[in-house]
C-alpha cells in the first residue's frame, strides 16, 4: 500500500519578534518624586514609607545615613520589632537601589481568621447561623401554639 504524506510547514517565530514578556525590576526606571534624589532625611523617609515606623527616627539621630549603615542585629539591639525591622531593611534596599518610589505597604487583613483557621471560623459561623435560625423557627412555633394555631 502506498502512503502519501505531504509535507506540512511548521510556523515558527523568527528571532526578530518578541512575544509576551514582561520587564523586570532592572529595566524600570523611577521617575516618582519620593526617589533616593528627593528625600534627604530621615524624617521623610519614614513618613513615607508609614507603618508608624516613625516613632523609631531617634534611634537613628534623624540621621538617614546612620539608618542606611545599620544591620539586622543594630535594629535589634534598638528595640524594633521583628515585623517592623523587615519592612524597613526591605524599605532601605529599595531605596538604595532605587528599584520603587517610596510609598506606604498595607498591613494585610485576615479573612475568617486567617488561612490556616478559615476552615474552622467559616463551620463555626454557619453553626451559629443555623443555631439562630432553629430558635428563631421554634420560637415562632411556641408563639403560634400560644395563640392557639398549633395543636400537638
Amino acid at each position: 500500500m502506498l502512503r502519501i504524506t505531504r509535507f506540512i510547514p511548521r510556523i515558527t517565530p523568527s528571532l526578530g519578534q518578541r512575544g509576551f514578556h514582561i520587564t523586570s525590576t532592572l529595566n524600570r526606571t523611577n521617575h516618582s518624586t519620593r526617589t533616593k534624589e528627593n528625600v534627604h532625611d530621615l524624617e521623610t523617609f519614614f513618613k513615607l514609607i508609614g507603618r508608624n515606623t516613625i516613632e523609631h527616627l531617634d534611634s537613628f539621630e534623624g540621621d538617614l545615613n546612620k539608618f542606611l549603615s545599620t544591620d539586622t542585629k543594630e535594629l535589634k539591639n534598638k528595640g524594633i520589632d521583628v515585623s517592623t525591622r523587615r519592612y524597613m531593611l526591605r524599605w532601605k534596599h529599595k531605596f538604595v537601589n532605587d528599584l520603587e518610589p517610596l510609598r506606604e505597604h498595607k498591613r494585610g487583613k485576615k479573612r475568617h481568621g486567617g488561612e490556616r483557621n478559615a476552615k474552622a471560623v467559616k463551620a463555626k459561623k454557619a453553626s451559629l447561623k443555623r443555631m439562630e435560625e432553629r430558635e428563631a423557627f421554634e420560637k415562632g412555633e411556641l408563639e403560634a401554639e400560644d395563640r392557639g394555631e398549633r395543636e400537638f
